[in-house]
């Protein structure tokens, strides 16, 4: 119990003097030289989502430039199986293709954070951030992939896994067994990176490869990659404000305490590595909380039944796509944001879709895209003035491009019944696939 106690005393000492603890910061910052993130800025900087979407960008580039064709997703496929996992076995060609939110097989719901398919490998990327691992996630995406190249030896051998966290941490047994693992590790299959691994592969093998992104005319796509490798290190805590921070918390860390009464080195770090371990738990408990006060709330218990009504509707109709049940919707939407229905135009890489989205306190239809040709037809002015009759006007006009929103309708569940919602998006469905 006195180890215990020592270990909440730890605790309890960063939580009594947080007010203190942000007021140093605070302060210090005003010391540093001024950093600009961005992304930070509209607070995103540690959101999975947006990060995947972030990193996205930057994998989907591809472009000429005297006459030698530039393709990001196949220089990082190169840094994790040639450099990371020293695999040599493999070639890497310019067929690589980066994609964000992409379906792990044609049967399942679940979607692969960040995926890379080339003719003969595919790499799964995993990207963790805040939230925990889900029940045989890395062992599903990795089976499925598996499954749906059961045809094709060159990729089903050839599928690899990037898991990718703040410091490179390795997955849980909630997500992928210990036999599995310990399979794929020694066939060079895993790759447990950093976001700082990102931000310096961004360094070396991007900015310092490609030295004419620093001419004038790549100004957007240089700028880019400075700000998203200063991102990957902010996550990280390897930025120079970071790392102040970490020196202002230290001095509320008493490790004299904790371990006066040890000393012999492998008690020392077996109580640092319990005191770990109480932290990650203590940090689990405050993300359920988090969930837990989002799931009580009652706007987002309305737009989780709303949800289940419209794609009850869709169903009814002949429309089986990708519906969640209650259950998936509960479980997505604690993380603030939950996609409830989605119905994919186009075949199985998913260019253009539409879907019912929930967040805390927002229920919309959006029409997305990731693929520019149809992205064009569907802002066509006779296309658009008749997706603007079938949602009476929208209350979002996007780009679109890597998931996101071309044309986005709120819905008001007080005033919107579900099967005129459904029958909204049935409406567009039928529109859109005309231009398949």
């Amino acid at each position: 119990m006195a180890e215990f106690d020592k270990r909440l005393d730890l605790l309890k000492n960063i939580i009594d003097n947080k007010d203190k603890i942000f007021e140093k910061i605070n302060e210090e910052k005003e010391k540093l030289i001024p950093i600009v993130n961005i992304t930070n800025i509209l607070g995103c900087a540690t959101d999975e989502v947006k990060n995947s979407s972030l990193l996205h960008n930057i994998l989907k580039i591809k472009f000429k430039y005297e006459n030698k064709e530039i393709n990001f997703a196949k220089d990082f496929s190169e840094f994790i199986i040639k450099e990371k996992l020293k695999n040599d076995s493999v070639s890497i060609n310019s067929t690589a293709e980066a994609y964000n939110e992409f379906y792990a097989s044609s049967e399942t719901w679940r979607r692969i954070d960040l995926f890379i398919h080339s003719d003969n490998f595919e790499i799964i990327i995993e990207n963790k951030i805040w939230a925990g691992d889900q029940p045989n996630q890395l062992k599903d995406y990795y089976n499925n992939r598996i499954n749906e190249n059961k045809n094709n030896n060159k990729i089903k051998d050839n599928i690899f896994i990037v898991y990718l966290t703040r410091n490179r941490d390795k997955p849980s047994e909630f997500s992928i067994d210990r036999e599995l693992i310990a399979e794929l590790e020694n066939k060079n299959k895993i790759c447990y990176l950093s976001h700082d691994d990102i931000a310096e592969w961004i360094k070396n093998d991007i900015l310092n490869k490609y030295q004419f992104l620093k001419d004038e005319k790549f100004q957007l796509i240089y700028s880019a990659l400075i700000q998203i490798a200063y991102n990957e290190k902010y996550i990280s805590k390897k930025t120079e404000e970071n790392k102040m921070e970490l020196n202002e918390i230290k001095k509320y860390v008493d490790f004299d305490l904790l371990l006066k009464d040890e000393n012999d080195l492998d008690k020392k770090v077996n109580e640092l590595n319990k005191s770990i371990e109480l932290f990650k738990n203590a940090k689990k408990l405050i993300a359920d909380k988090k969930g837990e006060i989002i799931l009580e709330t009652e706007s987002v218990k309305k737009g989780i039944r709303y949800s289940v009504d419209v794609g009850n509707y869709l169903k009814q109709e002949g429309i089986n796509n990708i519906i969640f049940n209650e259950e998936a919707i509960r479980r997505d939407i604690k993380n603030g944001f939950s996609l409830n229905i989605r119905i994919p135009i186009t075949p199985i890489w998913h260019h253009l879709y539409i879907s019912l989205e929930q967040g805390v306190s927002s229920l919309s239809i959006t029409i997305s895209g990731t693929n520019g040709n149809f992205i064009n037809k569907v802002k066509e002015e006779d296309i658009k003035k008749k997706i603007t009759e079938i949602l009476n006007g929208y209350d979002e006009e996007g780009e679109g491009g890597d998931d996101e929103c071309i044309y986005g309708k709120n819905i008001n569940i007080e005033n919107d019944k579900p099967e005129d919602t459904a029958q909204k998006m049935i409406d567009l469905y039928k529109l859109l696939e005309k231009i398949n």
